[in-house]
């Protein structure tokens, strides 16, 4: 994650959701300047997680994707790292 310092924006916030044994090195420098943050957030809990989904299902709450078969994995890839994809780019079977 440390790379990702210098690419935020102007009080920019690095939100760390996810953990591992790597560690973020930043120097004060990098974020003084330009306000930036770096900030951790538990994801939740597995229950949280099935309440979210329940609470999807009973008010119809749909995610916005856009569908490739797995035989367009290629397409999907390029269009999700060309910035072109809108929402997620999700593969079929």
């Amino acid at each position: 994650m440390t790379p990702l310092i210098d690419g935020l924006g102007h009080d920019g916030k690095l939100l760390v959701v996810g953990a591992d044994q790597n560690k973020i090195e930043v120097g004060p420098i990098q974020l003084i300047g330009a306000r930036k943050g770096i900030q951790g957030w538990p994801s939740g809990t597995a229950m949280d997680s099935e309440d979210t989904l329940r609470f999807s299902e009973l008010t119809g709450v749909r995610p916005m994707i856009e569908k490739f078969p797995l035989t367009k994995a290629n397409e999907a890839y390029a269009r999700m790292m060309s910035g072109k994809a809108e929402y997620r780019v999700v593969l079929t079977m």
